[in-house]
């Protein structure tokens, strides 16, 4: 958990190391929060922007937010996000593409460009545990599915039941894909094969009601749904038959307040972690809606952000954060116990700093 994070704003703190092993200009970044000589809690570990990332460069080019070339493979404004295996999916509202970013492979492939299963507007990425990928389609008002080979499967949804969808998210436990409907202010919940299973919501500043929500994420431990009620400036918790548990947050400029509160992620253990595309930061909550720490400010470096977006948490607490005007996706880690068991020597390499 959490535990001994400084309540108020938290300076990232940049190390930029020279290697001697090292090609000349090729620098490696490190950046730790909360900062020496508090114990280090999530660390920044890379940036993709498309085809550009796998360029020979100097990681110091990297670090200020280089200009890009606008190819077909390079983000323009992205604002979804997910992860599977070694790929990193990111929606791109402008190209009206799905990128895929393979780590692995150092390539960059695009899903929905062409017919059949051509996008228009996508917005949120889900992927199940067959690797399928779920893409909202939010001009279409449609759920389009692909296959692991990029190949449509399915699509589902429409203007009969939808109006304008936005975050999805999946309970791959239970089976069941939650989309949320921003202009009907409700949730829809649906099977993984495009059954409506059931909605919950309306418009209103009531428990259990919403103003405009846009993203949502599921918690892995007990299938409960968290979702950003973006013009009620708050998150709301639900079990996973929509059953209201519990809110936080207000409108304000304070820590644990929210002013245009966006992309939302759940770690491994129930920390909530929510974009505020006006603060440009991450606000990280206990499940309990307690703030932990904020990290985060305007700007093009690394650990900043120009109209923050998407955020994604995959089992591993990866940390996947969507930087829309930058064209960019941050991938930080959450080190949780597992990971510092599994990963002593980084850890050691971090705490001395």
């Amino acid at each position: 958990m959490f535990k001994n994070f400084f309540r108020v704003c938290i300076y990232i703190t940049v190390l930029v190391l020279f290697s001697a092993c090292a090609p000349k200009n090729q620098e490696k970044i490190k950046i730790v929060i909360p900062p020496p000589p508090s114990e280090p809690k999530v660390f920044y570990e890379v940036s993709y922007r498309g085809d550009i990332s796998f360029a020979k460069r100097s990681a110091l080019d990297a670090f200020i937010g280089e200009e890009i070339s606008f190819t077909r493979k390079n983000l323009v404004k992205p604002y979804g996000v997910s992860a599977y295996g070694d790929s990193v999916y990111v929606s791109d509202t402008a190209v009206a593409v799905v990128f895929d970013i393979n780590e692995k492979l150092k390539k960059v492939s695009l899903i929905g460009a062409d017919s059949p299963g051509k996008l228009s507007l996508p917005v949120g990425i889900a992927i199940d545990d067959y690797a399928n990928i779920y893409v909202c389609d939010s001009k279409q008002a449609s759920i389009v599915v692909y296959d692991k080979n990029k190949k449509l499967v399915n699509a589902f949804g429409g203007r009969l039941e939808l109006v304008k969808p936005a975050g999805i998210s999946i309970n791959n436990k239970d089976k069941i894909l939650y989309v949320v409907d921003t202009k009907a202010h409700n949730i829809k919940a649906y099977s993984l094969d495009g059954e409506l299973l059931f909605t919950f919501g309306k418009r209103g500043k009531a428990e259990g009601e919403f103003n405009f929500p846009t993203n949502i994420a599921v918690d892995r431990r007990n299938g409960n749904i968290v979702i950003v009620d973006t013009q009620n400036f708050r998150v709301q918790v639900f079990d996973k038959n929509g059953k209201f548990i519990r809110k936080f947050g207000k409108l304000g400029d304070k820590p644990g307040m929210f002013a245009r509160p966006k992309g939302i992620g759940v770690d491994s253990d129930g920390n909530i972690y929510v974009a505020d595309s006006a603060f440009n930061n991450i606000q990280v909550f206990n499940e309990k809606g307690e703030l932990l720490i904020f990290f985060g400010s305007s700007g093009k470096f690394i650990g900043q952000f120009s109209l923050i977006a998407g955020v994604y948490i995959d089992k591993y607490d990866r940390i996947y954060i969507v930087d829309s005007f930058n064209r960019r996706v941050q991938i930080y880690q959450y080190m949780s116990e597992p990971w510092k068991r599994n990963n002593p020597e980084k850890y050691k390499e971090l705490k001395e700093i």
